[in-house]
């Protein structure tokens, strides 16, 4: 006997707004998921994340959603709600679960990427934000971050292309020790085969990148996924709508140290501010 649908709360973001919209039409039509996600090409399992707003569509996938559900448009009127209103946790953990999966991980960032903190900078990072997060344990959060790093050692771990601004050098992060530990930890890690680290210097910034950090995530069907996080904020982009990023994160790569340049500047950092 097939399960009840499982009762979804519309009110609780756009994200959920839209799952309820998809769920209550394809009932309406008595379809099953594996039905519904037949007929936009796309799995079961797909449709489910859909309903239950746990990894909402992109814009190819709404436009298919709403012809083929008839909704004349609904779904589409919410994807700019979907990109702009979702809570900061629940893009980062539609970003997570992502990367997870990502055959090649590609990033830019102002402060050391959580796949390349030690424990040290971890603790103080997570600190320092915890007033925005304090409904969760903190040491729950640090080990969290710091077991996403498993993916790094798997048999076939992802390619991890990371660009850091030439100031997470100099920020002190957790004390001087936890800078030590924190560089060296740099220079070591991209002595491995999978992991690229250049710094992009003071003199050849990129203002377009200054708002937060980016990552692009190229997925095992050569798919890609933008993520741009703020302060508070975070925005999950797919298809054409992560192209921008892709022409981005090339120029700054374009402007950036090489790899050598690079560790040989992290290591003068190293020994002459924090030895």
């Amino acid at each position: 006997m097939a399960r009840p649908p499982k009762e979804l709360d519309p009110t609780l973001s756009p994200a959920h707004l839209l799952g309820k919209k998809v769920q209550a039409a394809r009932l309406a039509r008595k379809w099953s998921q594996e039905t519904l996600g037949g007929k936009v090409f796309c799995s079961a399992a797909r449709i489910a994340q859909v309903e239950l707003a746990t990894d909402p569509p992109n814009r190819e996938l709404c436009e298919r959603l709403d012809e083929i559900l008839e909704l004349e448009g609904q779904l589409l009127e919410l994807l700019p709600l979907l990109k702009h209103s979702s809570t900061f946790a629940s893009w980062a953990e539609v970003f997570l679960r992502r990367q997870a999966k990502a055959v090649k991980i590609h990033e830019f960032s102002q402060v050391v990427p959580g796949l390349l903190q030690t424990p040290g900078y971890a603790r103080a990072m997570l600190t320092s934000g915890y007033l925005f997060n304090s409904d969760r344990d903190l040491e729950s959060m640090i080990q969290d971050r710091l077991d996403r790093q498993d993916i790094l050692r798997r048999d076939q771990p992802p390619w991890l292309w990371a660009i850091l601004d030439e100031s997470v050098l100099h920020h002190v992060v957790g004390g001087r020790e936890a800078m030590r530990e924190q560089l060296q930890h740099l220079l070591n890690i991209g002595l491995s085969e999978r992991v690229h680290i250049q710094i992009l210097p003071f003199d050849a910034t990129v203002p377009a990148a200054l708002a937060g950090s980016l990552s692009l995530l190229t997925m095992p069907g050569g798919e890609q996924v933008a993520y741009m996080e703020g302060l508070r904020g975070g925005s999950l982009l797919e298809g054409d709508d992560a192209i921008p990023y892709t022409v981005l994160y090339d120029r700054l790569h374009g402007n950036a140290l090489s790899h050598d340049e690079s560790a040989g500047l992290i290591r003068r950092v190293l020994e002459e501010k924090y030895e």
